[in-house]
């Protein structure tokens, strides 16, 4: 299947700036969006394992992102889009069982939640890193903090878990952290237990981009909200599978809303990275 998305692919090269989102948050129009496309679950489907099996394999992770990135040529090379390892390290409940993504969740039989072992994503990092385009940037997703708040800790308890997994997978190599909340609302207190969280990815050099619902509502600071629609603020925009993105659209990345993974058949994914 590698083989054949390969003889399919786009002609020509093509350099991802990887100036392009820092010069966004200085709030600087980019020349154009990087495009991020999810397809870490899907990818299993090359290797026909369900999505939780290829997950847990890292070197055959490695070896097919790698060969993705080589014949599909994203410019942000998304290594995991929501599995919630960090999660499960950090000791909460994750249930495959409705198919992924999976669910997380806190059983009160359980400690409360705190940062676990980043050790199996950031080898995962390295080793793609080591055989990918050397103008991929590579990406991963971590859960935010109000993830944790459900196993009982506080806020700012929660935002350093996130903080401890956001130093780690960037200094691995991951330039783009998208950070997932699946919280209606915007809790109390977010915008200032977040601060240190944009402000350490600032400094090991990477970006962060909030996948929640209210993204656009916090106050500007160095990271991307990642919304379905336009806002005057830097952003990027999520597009569901196999849409594309509109030609005007002055995002500064673009990605999917969602993995590709039970979406867009294997067989199509050629088309819809090209589409988005």
């Amino acid at each position: 299947m590698v083989r054949l998305l390969a003889r399919r692919r786009r002609d020509g090269p093509r350099h991802a700036d990887v100036t392009a989102l820092d010069d966004a948050l200085a709030g600087y129009r980019v020349d154009r969006p990087l495009r991020a496309p999810l397809f870490a679950a899907l990818a299993a489907q090359v290797e026909e394992l369900d999505a939780q099996e290829f997950m847990g394999d890292l070197g055959r992770r490695a070896r097919i992102y790698a060969d993705l990135a080589r014949s599909l040529r994203p410019d942000v090379l998304v290594v995991d889009s929501g599995s919630g390892w960090d999660a499960e390290a950090a000791g909460m409940d994750v249930d495959w069982s409705r198919g992924y993504p999976p669910s997380i969740g806190w059983s009160s039989a359980s400690p409360r939640p705190s940062a676990g072992d980043p050790g199996p994503m950031v080898d995962l990092l390295r080793r793609v890193r080591a055989v990918v385009p050397e103008s991929t940037l590579l990406a991963t997703t971590i859960c935010g903090p109000a993830t944790y708040t459900v196993g009982q800790a506080s806020l700012a308890d929660a935002a350093r878990i996130t903080i401890a997994y956001a130093r780690a997978v960037a200094e691995a190599g991951a330039y783009v952290v998208f950070v997932r909340e699946s919280e209606a609302e915007l809790p109390d207190g977010y915008d200032r237990a977040v601060t240190p969280l944009w402000g350490t990815l600032k400094f090991v050099r990477a970006v962060g981009v909030l996948r929640a619902p209210w993204a656009a509502e916090l106050l500007r600071g160095p990271f991307l909200p990642c919304v379905t629609s336009h806002v005057e603020v830097p952003h990027a925009l999520a597009v569901a599978p196999g849409e594309a993105a509109p030609a005007d659209t002055r995002a500064a990345l673009i990605t999917h809303t969602e993995d590709l993974a039970g979406r867009v058949p294997v067989r199509q994914l050629q088309g819809a990275v090209a589409r988005l």
